[in-house]
């Protein structure tokens, strides 16, 4: 054994010390911490080392994480740590690692490993003072609420409200106690931990006895019987002793003391109850020896050999809290035999042992036996007991008092909580308002300036139809003016050249039979006559022509006329070029508008900023495309910097309704080029790819 026990030592200090002179790269320090871990559990629950050395290896692990980063797993260490030193008892280095732990804890957000710190200071504080040990539990529970824990761990928060209430039980707050411990029940049954539920039925029905209702103790006794099967295999022989003890015991306090001897015996003819619950077992024995004898079920002697029997046991396992119970026993039965001074003695023993151990509840018991015992003196003890249960009285109600304070400022720090939560709530609505709020305000301002826009276009559409139409109208009286023409030239050449050759013809053959020098005379007058008839004819014939093949309508003749009003005032000269085998006049009269203004446009750009001598206007048709250039001579500019005046956003949006496309080169002192690719499509009798639609346009 000693050989394996300092084998065992040999490997912790070698690991330990190898832990501490070990590369400090991130894989190896993540790896050297878990093992860390696993040996601190080992080292907490060996039996097998000293208190003294397992100081000395706890010590080693703590020193060997000053140099490791704040993570998880120097969390995780910490708190092994800390445990191991309260299991040893050693407080001065448990509150140290336990207050570090909870530093760390709180600057990583950590709050569960928050919660485990707090747990292990409840449990620190339960026997020591009863006010902090339910303050830390409760810290344990808020932490616990408030961290995401795994599957094994969600029980956490329940089992922190089963020890609020256990804290409560003892100190006899039995109304905070039961609140807790009913929640307990309802967060273990939420969660899906029955397995718990034995222990959380338990407390609840040691809180019902001592608040004397025995009847509802025992249902609650019987409540968590039902829940043994749902409890770890290895705890629940433990439990069903544990049970029975209690259930028996209810009957005992209720003083049905047949039913409560029955049951004790049974309980003590278990086997293995003495090797797995000694103390228990010494319990059973004591209460099955006085509900034996209030029963009759057994006589003097042998309930005095079974209280003996259990003193013994008792004694042997330092029980003296229990061993005063079985003194007051004990102290009943002599008096029941007449042998009042041995049961005085026995009485007192059972005060001064109950006084020992701060068993208040058994200090009264005796004084009450003493006062009905002990005649002389029964005065002096009837005063103790009433002094005695005033005091406790009173110090019931200042705890009771304290613990309600420390709820109700917990409850108040939840309903600030609450409110801050609540205010929080209302400031997201609001600003999630505001926010919905102001997108409706852009989407409503953005509709109607969509609307404005839209009728804008509209207007803008009727205008360019209107002007269309005006174009149309000029288009036609011109026509008209041209058939009144034609018409005045057909009634020239019917009445007067026609008439004039027919005068000549008929004179002519007058003079064809004369040879004198008179009509030879004659004739060359007339022959002077045909040659102005011919002239005129000639000069009508010329005037017809260009009327019939010249196709320069009042698309071409506006923008013509816009470079003469240029040409007239200014300086720059301006020539305008296009294929005068296109009918331009049959294109849409959208597209002709547009195209008009963005000519006039990038003319006026020209001469307000180009300073330039020379423009050059420039139309083409080329599958199924009109490419349109304004080029000019002027100082240019960089296209890539400066804002977009409204004329050339105006261009922009003029072929983009067009469906066209814009290209804008300019070289500084070298001049710009605008060029507009617009996609036309002819009618059928205006395709000018067509050549039965040309005939018919010659035709007309």
């Amino acid at each position: 054994m000693l050989l394996k026990k300092g084998l065992l030592l040999l490997l912790l200090f070698s690991f330990i010390a190898c832990i501490e002179n070990a590369p400090k790269t991130e894989n190896k320090l993540v790896t050297n911490e878990i093992k860390v871990q696993n040996w601190i559990q080992k080292l907490r629950k060996s039996d097998e080392i000293s208190d003294t050395d397992k100081h000395v290896l706890l010590q080693k692990a703590l020193d060997s994480l000053k140099d490791k980063p704040d993570n998880f797993e120097k969390a995780h260490i910490l708190n092994d740590i800390s445990l191991s030193y309260l299991n040893l008892k050693d407080s001065i280095n448990f509150i140290k690692t336990n207050s570090e732990l909870q530093q760390l804890s709180k600057k990583l957000g950590y709050k569960k490993f928050l919660g485990l710190a707090h747990w292990d200071l409840g449990f620190f504080y339960q026997n020591i003072k009863a006010d902090s040990a339910y303050h830390h539990f409760k810290k344990a529970y808020t932490a616990f609420t408030s961290s995401t824990l795994k599957e094994d761990e969600i029980q956490y928060p329940a089992k922190m409200l089963l020890n609020m209430s256990i804290v409560l039980q003892e100190m006899k707050d039995y109304a905070g106690a039961e609140v807790h411990a009913i929640r307990a029940i309802e967060e273990l049954n939420i969660v899906e931990r029955p397995k718990f539920l034995f222990i959380a039925y338990n407390t609840l029905a040691v809180i019902q006895n001592g608040m004397q209702k025995f009847d509802k103790s025992l249902e609650y006794h019987y409540r968590a019987k039902e829940m043994i099967d749902l409890a770890p295999e290895e705890k629940q022989a433990e439990f069903a002793a544990m049970n029975a003890n209690n259930i028996a015991y209810q009957y005992l306090r209720k003083k049905e003391y047949a039913t409560a001897f029955d049951l004790f015996d049974d309980l003590e003819a278990q086997r293995d109850l003495k090797e797995i619950r000694p103390g228990l077992y010494a319990k059973v024995l004591g209460s099955k020896a006085y509900s034996g004898f209030k029963s009759n079920a057994l006589e003097i002697n042998e309930v005095e050999e079974l209280l003996e029997k259990s003193n013994i046991l008792l004694d042997s396992l330092d029980d003296r809290y229990n061993l005063a119970r079985n003194h007051e026993f004990q102290a009943e039965i002599l008096a029941a035999k007449k042998d009042t001074l041995k049961a005085i003695r026995y009485a007192t023993l059972a005060k001064s042992i109950a006084e020992e151990t701060a068993n208040n509840d058994r200090v009264l018991s005796s004084l009450k036996l003493l006062t009905t015992l002990d005649a002389k003196n029964s005065r002096a003890y009837a005063d103790a007991y009433f002094n005695l249960s005033e005091d406790l009285q009173q110090q019931e109600r200042l705890v009771q008092d304290k613990f309600a304070r420390i709820r109700m400022e917990t409850d108040e720090i939840l309903v600030q909580n609450e409110i801050l939560t609540r205010q929080r709530i209302i400031l997201a609505i609001i600003t999630l308002g505001l926010l919905v709020f102001g997108i409706a305000v852009f989407i409503i301002v953005n509709q109607r300036v969509l609307n404005q826009k839209l009728r804008f276009g509209q207007k803008q559409q009727e205008s360019n139809q209107e002007i269309y139409n005006l174009m149309l109208s000029q288009y036609g009286k011109m026509e008209e003016g041209k058939k009144l023409e034609q018409k005045r030239v057909s009634e020239e050449l019917h009445d007067g050249i026609l008439g004039q050759m027919l005068g000549i013809r008929l004179v002519l053959s007058g003079l064809n039979e004369r040879n004198d020098e008179a009509s030879m005379q004659q004739r060359a007058e007339l022959i002077e006559k045909l040659r102005d008839l011919e002239e005129e004819i000639r000069t009508i014939s010329h005037e017809l022509n260009q009327s019939a093949y010249e196709k320069v309508h009042n698309f071409i003749i506006a923008i013509e006329e816009l470079v003469k009003t240029i040409d007239a005032t200014s300086d720059i000269n301006v020539n305008f070029t296009y294929d005068k085998n296109i009918n331009w006049d049959h294109l849409q009269g959208d597209l002709k508008i547009n195209s008009y203004r963005i000519i006039q446009e990038c003319i006026q750009n020209s001469i307000k900023h180009a300073q330039c001598k020379y423009i050059n206007i420039r139309f083409e048709y080329h599958n199924k495309l009109l490419n349109l250039s304004v080029a000019d001579d002027g100082v240019g500019f960089d296209t890539t910097k400066g804002k977009r005046g409204i004329g050339i956003k105006n261009i922009v949006s003029r072929v983009k309704k067009l469906n066209g496309t814009l290209e804008i080169n300019s070289i500084i002192n070298k001049g710009t080029t605008i060029t507009v690719a617009i996609p036309i499509i002819f009618d059928s009798i205006n395709d000018p790819n067509s050549k039965v639609s040309r005939k018919i346009v010659q035709e007309a």
